[in-house]
């Protein structure tokens, strides 16, 4: 209902060009027109310059402005020949406010453009530092061989919550599961992020993120993820939330705590990416591998070369004997015994 009444306000006005048309009244129609288009053009490019999730908002009001855009172009070309002095310049201000509702959309999207290039350049500086920390952790841990998980623990303290030096330390295959259960419950998402994700990071620390985080969409993907997360878990995210976040099936196909009955679930997909995981969980056995292959034939990318090749190798190693058929490899059917 809301978007019908969105879309209401430009077709009124296009009815109302039509009319203005059909009767002879055709003066300013084709300015109006003009700044109508413009008005939308200007918006839209604006719009994409946004990388926020909720700027495709602001397409429902575009229309508003066009019109209004496109009324003003209109009225413009008809007060021009009004008799009175103060409608021509009323005219003229209308030929002024179109003009400003058009640069404010290019000012807009050049403010945008100039505030993404600003984030980019931090984001990159502050990227740079982390890597530096990494290096930095690196070699002080190579000093004190047998001594890691003592030595990180201290970096982790010094940091004094530093998330650019955490994040990188929290990544680290010394850090104690206590240690990242502690940080689990940091403000920082950046930091609990790279916790949980994190192979250390115990079961009973990850059910709590999914259960009680004031966010846990954010985690979604590291969760799909882990090896460490409850069946389920894993199950209730899948039943209940498929679509929360996109390509989570691809996480839960490559995982090897994933339930099997999700993994025969998910081979119903026609997903090549998500075909491309299953072919990676160390779970798949040969029976599995002929509803991958099925999956693959109905695919957008039936001949993936990925899958193709990791379907032959699989079968060698989980089926026994095997042959091959027009390049694709199909499980060959077991020897017939002889009579005597």
């Amino acid at each position: 209902m809301a978007l019908l009444i969105f879309m209401l306000v430009p077709i009124i006005y296009l009815i109302g060009l039509v009319l203005l048309y059909a009767t002879g009244r055709r003066r300013g129609i084709w300015v109006s027109l003009v700044f109508f288009a413009l008005a939308m053009g200007v918006g839209l490019w604006a719009i994409f310059q946004s990388r926020s999730s909720t700027a495709g908002i602001g397409v429902l009001f575009l229309p508003f402005v066009g019109v209004l855009a496109g009324v003003l172009g209109w009225l413009f070309r008809n007060l021009q020949i009004a008799k009175h002095f103060a409608l021509r310049v009323l005219g003229w201000l209308c030929l002024a406010g179109a003009m400003a509702l058009l640069a404010w959309g290019v000012y807009d999207g050049l403010k945008t453009i100039k505030l993404n290039q600003t984030r980019d350049a931090a984001q990159q500086a502050r990227s740079a530092r982390i890597d530096g920390h990494r290096a930095a952790i690196k070699t002080l841990l190579a000093q004190n061989k047998g001594r890691e998980p003592a030595t990180l623990e201290k970096i982790i303290v010094e940091a004094n919550n530093d998330d650019e030096i955490l994040i990188p330390a929290l990544a680290s295959e010394y850090v104690s599961a206590d240690t990242l259960d502690r940080f689990a419950r940091a403000d920082d998402l950046s930091v609990t992020l790279t916790a949980v994700r994190n192979p250390n990071c115990r079961a009973e620390t990850l059910v709590r993120i999914f259960r009680t985080h004031s966010y846990p969409d954010y985690f979604f993907q590291a969760l799909a993820a882990h090896p460490n997360t409850p069946p389920v878990i894993l199950r209730e995210m899948y039943q209940k939330n498929p679509r929360t976040i996109m390509g989570l099936d691809i996480w839960f196909a490559k995982n090897p705590a994933t339930p099997d009955d999700m993994l025969l679930e998910l081979t119903d997909t026609k997903d090549p990416n998500v075909i491309q995981s299953l072919l990676q969980n160390p779970k798949v056995d040969c029976n599995m591998l002929g509803r991958i292959d099925n999956a693959l034939k109905r695919s957008s990318r039936p001949d993936d070369s990925y899958s193709i090749g990791r379907l032959s190798d699989l079968r060698k190693t989980l089926c026994g004997n095997f042959a091959q058929s027009d390049s694709r490899v199909t499980v060959a059917p077991p020897p017939t015994k002889e009579t005597p």
